[in-house]
């Protein structure tokens, strides 16, 4: 039988630019030699991933090397066994014995026949009479599907000659036993994916072909062939005609001209037109399951094309996760799509729009949100995106939102819900107010709000508009009652989040312990970490530092299960814990956790957690020494931001208490003033004015004026907003009485300010106080459980003392100002109307708090800090 001589003609070379021959290296098992120890490799993959480049590449670099190179090309004649098994021994015998007769033209006479069964004996002679590695490499073996045909390839593959090397090429496995070869470790397998170009590889053909692009356009083309080197090679020779080739490879896809005839001829030629408008409409989805086909399609029997097509290697993959589902190359798809867009746009949406209803009911959102813009039914789009929006909101996906609302047409963004949407998700990216928000109405009656309208206000109030809180938790009250859904939510925790700024502490509480609740119920993470984060807030606002820290540790926790490790909630989290380390006086601790939420805020906005932190970072660095003025002058900067806006109560009292002492620390005493106006105006009368006014008195030396600001708050006829107030409180009256030398009531006060501190895990106020720790040296052991708490507050405040810093008090501080003008102590009395013997006290202090053993050496260190 004659074999024609193209059969066997090995293919020139293509101009590869790209070396893949490894892959025909790689042991198959461990230990074991690459090409020359394994017998048979299959390369099957679909059209177009250059099977047939590497193969002739690979023969090539093995003729270079000395070993004998058979090529066959098969084709649909050879299913016929005689004339295989014909070709076999003729491509055989012309790598071995090239200038023999009959190399090409056919079998000679005294050649076996072939006309029964395939001759083993006469594959083995010439396998052994090469004498050196013989290489046979078939090519388009798809292409035979003749069962005897099989059965001969099976025999060769399973009897292979000692010396002889098979490669198979095809674009689907063929039918024969490769599993035995496989669990034998006779098998090397390269499929699509170890044939795909890397992104280098791309770059490289790119190249080859005069192109040069940017990261960007050179990531997105790698990203749209997924390394078909078929795709690739279309790309560069489009992208080599181009003016401006960057720019073009937004539009390469697969309704190119080159792609879609390439297709055509090689993937899709051998549908049926029933079967290519199926995979025309199961092309819609971006992946789909069987039953996702039959939904799309409206036929039973696309499942099973998809399957098919996957065995055939046509572009359609099989995905491992989730299992039993398929997705279309890329391309083909684009290709596909384009092609129903061009004939059939009905179709088109009609398909969007299935896909979109059976993706909604199994709670694939952002995907049935897509194909639900992708319709281009406005009306559709628009129910789906209200219906599902606080499900992606609630999700952490507010930016993809915003995409999909972006992308859709005119109609759908005007809807007036959408519009509400479309706020809600530019607010949890951190866009400002648009000035687009309504004001809310004062009262129920006169606003008809909806639910999504009633988020939006509360959203309002938390993002820079406290004033309108109170009318916003009323509008949204009856929207929220009674709702367990994804809106229903994402309402709790924002009245919950507004209740703890507006300072309604216990109603705060019940909303974000709800929203926790549900939450955990609905196993979503996102509103967890806000929920948690809240009560963390709640807690450290009740001043009970010990659950804050629990609380913000369960939120780092919950960031960390989604990720989420940046960002307003975990930066708050962290604050509050490092409060608590810095209540628990571990000030390394507390910066530790501090610089860490810094970090997290970044690209985030929050006034309120900023604010905070600014005030803890510039309280650290005033008491170790740090650029105490700068420190303190941030610290006074960030809160004349705020002038003339609403800020939570618990926060301005804090801030004025800690201006307060801080000013005084950094020798302004016109700031401590200001700090203290701030808490009068913003906070009004009340037990936290009283007692700073009372603190002051006490550090300039007034303790009668002390006493009468303290007594209504001790004997309770006047209350505080925060429990650590009432602590500072008890602190003073014990100092207070310490030196009026009322011991039993010293002691007494200092035993009811442990009491909280014991409570609540609060001890810095121990160490603020002047005068305290010396008291608690004196009564050290009398104070029975809460002993150990106070042996924590004594070794405290004896780091403290080696400190660089301490706190000069008022009076210090006027006197510093009269040692630059080289005035005596004698005059500096008469000054201020004090005794000499009073000076002398004071200055002695003052060198001591400075460091320093001399007049100049203390102007010196005072000038350093920022006091003079």
């Amino acid at each position: 039988m004659q074999v024609p001589r193209s059969k066997l003609h090995r293919p020139s070379p293509g101009g590869s630019v790209v070396d893949r021959t490894w892959l025909l290296r790689r042991p198959v098992q461990a230990g074991q030699d690459g090409s020359d120890g394994v017998p048979v490799t299959l390369v099957s993959a679909p059209p177009g991933y250059g099977k047939t480049t590497l193969m002739a590449d690979w023969a090539r670099d093995r003729a270079a090397c000395g070993d004998r190179v058979a090529w066959v090309s098969l084709d649909d004649e050879d299913n016929d066994p005689v004339r295989f098994r014909a070709t076999l021994v003729e491509a055989l015998r012309s790598a071995v014995a090239p200038d023999g007769p009959g190399t090409v033209a056919g079998r000679t006479d005294d050649a076996p026949t072939t006309d029964d069964a395939l001759p083993l004996v006469e594959l083995e002679r010439l396998v052994s009479a090469a004498g050196t590695p013989v290489w046979l490499l078939l090519d388009d073996v798809q292409a035979v599907s003749a069962p005897a045909v099989l059965a001969d390839l099976d025999t060769l593959l399973r009897r292979l000659p000692d010396g002889l090397r098979v490669v198979l090429g095809t674009r689907r496995d063929p039918a024969v036993g490769l599993h035995r070869l496989r669990l034998a470790g006779r098998l090397r397998e390269i499929r699509a994916g170890d044939l795909a170009l890397d992104r280098s590889a791309v770059q490289q053909v790119l190249a080859d072909h005069g192109v040069t692009l940017e990261e960007l356009p050179l990531d997105l083309l790698a990203d749209r062939t997924e390394g078909w080197a078929a795709g690739v090679r279309m790309a560069a020779l489009t992208l080599s005609r181009a003016a401006d080739p960057q720019s073009l490879v937004q539009d390469f896809g697969g309704d190119e001209r080159a792609v879609t005839d390439y297709l055509a001829a090689e993937v899709l030629h051998r549908l049926t037109p029933t079967e290519r408008d199926l995979l025309r409409l199961c092309a819609v989805p971006e992946q789909l399951s069987a039953d996702l086909a039959v939904a799309v399609t409206g036929d039973p029997t696309a499942p099973a094309l998809l399957e098919r097509l996957y065995r055939e290697n046509a572009l359609v993959d099989r995905l491992v996760q989730p299992s039993g589902w398929y997705r279309l190359h890329p391309l083909l798809r684009s290709s596909l799509t384009a092609e129903l867009r061009r004939t059939s746009p009905g179709l088109l949406d009609a398909a969007h729009a299935r896909a979109a209803g059976w993706l909604a009911h199994r709670g694939s959102l952002l995907e049935a949100l897509g194909h639900a813009v992708a319709a281009g039914d406005d009306g559709l789009a628009a129910r789906m995106l209200v219906a599902h929006g606080p499900t992606l909101l609630a999700g952490g996906r507010a930016g993809q939102l915003l995409r999909l609302i972006d992308s859709s047409l005119d109609g759908v963004r005007a809807d007036a819900d959408v519009q509400e949407l479309t706020t809600l998700a530019e607010l949890e990216l951190g866009s400002s107010l648009p000035s687009r928000i309504p004001r809310p109405r004062r009262t129920v009656e006169d606003d008809d709000a909806t639910p999504l309208r009633s988020l939006v206000y509360l959203q309002q109030a938390r993002h820079g508009d406290l004033a309108l809180s109170d009318a916003a938790l009323t509008a949204s009250a009856p929207a929220s009652d009674g709702r367990a859904d994804d809106l229903g939510l994402l309402l709790r925790l924002n009245r919950g989040l507004v209740l703890l700024l507006a300072g309604e502490l216990e109603e705060a509480g019940a909303e974000l312990a709800a929203a926790a609740q549900l939450a955990v119920s609905a196993h979503n993470d996102h509103v967890l970490l806000r929920a948690t984060a809240g009560l963390s807030a709640l807690a450290s606002s009740r001043g009970d530092f010990r659950r804050t820290w629990l609380l913000a540790d369960e939120t780092v926790r919950v960031a960390a299960r989604v990720d989420a490790l940046r960002g307003a909630e975990v930066a708050a989290a962290l604050l509050q814990g490092a409060q608590s380390a810095y209540q628990r006086l571990d000030d390394d601790g507390a910066r530790n956790l501090a610089e860490r939420a810094r970090s997290a805020l970044t690209g985030s906005r929050d006034a309120v957690v900023e604010l905070a932190l600014t005030t803890l970072l510039g309280i650290l660095d005033i008491e170790d020494g740090t650029w105490p003025a700068q420190a303190a002058r941030r610290m006074h900067e960030s809160w004349v931001q705020f002038r003339g806006q609403r800020l939570p109560t618990l926060l301005v009292v804090h801030l004025a208490y800690a201006q307060h002492r801080c000013s005084w620390l950094v020798g302004r005493p016109d700031w401590a003033a200001e700090a203290l106006h701030e808490l009068r105006v913003r906070v009004g009368p009340g037990g936290e004015l009283e007692v700073l006014i009372a603190t002051e008195h006490l550090a300039r030396g007034r303790g009668d004026a002390a006493r009468r600001r303290l007594a209504p708050v001790l004997d309770g006829t006047l209350r505080c907003a925060h429990p650590l107030t009432l602590q500072v409180a008890w602190l003073a009256e014990a100092v207070l009485s310490g030196q009026e030398g009322q011991h039993a009531r010293c002691h007494e006060a200092l035993q009811a300010a442990l009491v909280i501190a014991d409570e609540l895990g609060a001890l810095r106020a121990f160490l603020d106080m002047p005068g305290v720790p010396a008291l608690l040296d004196e009564d050290a052991s009398r104070f029975g459980r809460l002993d150990p708490l106070v042996t924590t507050i004594r070794a405290g405040a004896r780091v403290r003392d080696r400190s660089p810093y301490a706190l000069l008090t008022p009076k210090e501080l006027e006197l510093l100002t009269d040692l630059p003008a080289q005035l005596t102590l004698e005059e500096i009395a008469a000054r201020h109307q004090v005794s000499l013997n009073t000076v002398k006290t004071h200055v002695r202090s003052i060198y001591l708090k400075l460091g320093s053993q001399s007049r100049r050496q203390a102007i010196n260190a005072a000038r350093q800090r920022g006091l003079l």
